[in-house]
């Protein structure tokens, strides 16, 4: 019994004097390194200097743009590929390619993305697509309408997309935007598209107006009481129904002029934001980065010269 104590005491005070000597290594690591630094301040801070003279002249002032658009007559997929075929172009450095859009200093333009808008509710209440909302609870009939709702065949539908442009140093619209919103606009099957939807938007529009002439000819005949023999409904009931049929008819007005001016290009550009600087994070900063990265490779190359005299010393013995 005694023995066990003993033992027991024994592994105690190991345990003990090993966790001194464990902060005491610590510490003396650490006043070993602050002493050091003391010592080489002059070189560290040279090499500090160097890194931030060295972050000024290879920084790049890095720029967003974005360009939101909507895609019109179902030109979604036709958009994307264009915008994917413009990035891989820039990958490519295809010259040709560029100067037959009109580009100019193509070579600071870092990439070319598009993204939809996460707009389901739009996606699911759109007039022009009845199915939609069958569609999206016939998709997410695992509950996941996350999922559902950044897949890539379901966003590619969506009735808001982002274009985003990352370039080095500032662009002007017209540098870049405009001729590629130009570009995307130059199809011809799309472009046959759009003027029968103009064609018979506007043809609607006007059927519309000449219903409502109508609908104002026959309130004011019935309103004065001159009733025609070709008149064939009551008054007590016509007139109501007749304004509320005039309602419709421009309340459907206003709705096919607001989708006229939407739909009188391919790819319409909703807005544009340019010229948004990009920062990156402190610790990405070449500002921050390259004086740390300095110091730290002039700490392990003084670390190893002393390893390599120590194991050298060693060998010589």
């Amino acid at each position: 019994m005694s023995t066990n104590a003993h033992d027991q005491e024994i592994d105690l005070g190991q345990i003990g004097r090993g966790i001194i000597n464990f902060f005491n290594r610590m510490v003396n690591a650490f006043f070993d390194f602050l002493f050091f630094i003391k010592r080489k301040i002059i070189i560290i801070a040279i090499l500090f200097i160097i890194g931030v003279v060295a972050a000024f002249a290879f920084d790049t002032k890095v720029y967003n743009h974005e360009v939101a658009v909507i895609p019109n007559f179902g030109s979604n997929e036709y958009l994307y590929k264009k915008i994917e075929q413009v990035d891989t172009k820039l990958r490519e450095d295809d010259d040709v390619f560029f100067e037959a859009l009109g580009i100019k200093n193509y070579k600071d333009i870092v990439e070319v993305k598009i993204e939809a808008y996460p707009a389901i509710y739009t996606f699911v209440n759109n007039k022009d697509s009845e199915n939609n909302f069958e569609l999206i609870k016939l998709m997410a009939e695992d509950g996941n309408i996350d999922k559902i709702m950044k897949d890539e065949i379901t966003s590619k539908n969506y009735y808001h997309h982002k274009i985003s442009i990352q370039t080095k140093g500032m662009y002007k619209k017209e540098e870049f935007i405009i001729p590629l919103l130009k570009y995307l606009n130059s199809n011809s099957y799309y472009e046959i598209q759009r003027k029968i939807t103009q064609k018979n938007l506007a043809d609607k529009l006007s059927l519309n107006d000449s219903l409502i002439v109508q609908i104002d000819k026959l309130i004011i005949l019935l309103s004065s009481n001159n009733s025609s023999g070709t008149i064939t409904i009551s008054e007590k009931n016509s007139i109501p129904e007749l304004i509320e049929k005039k309602d419709k008819l421009i309340l459907e007005n206003q709705y096919l002029l607001k989708n006229q001016a939407v739909v009188d290009t391919i790819i319409k550009e909703e807005s544009s934001i340019i010229n948004i600087r990009h920062y990156k994070p402190l610790l990405l900063n070449n500002k921050i980065l390259f004086p740390v990265l300095l110091i730290l490779c002039y700490f392990l190359f003084y670390s190893s010269s002393k390893i390599y005299k120590k194991q050298y010393l060693r060998i010589s013995a």
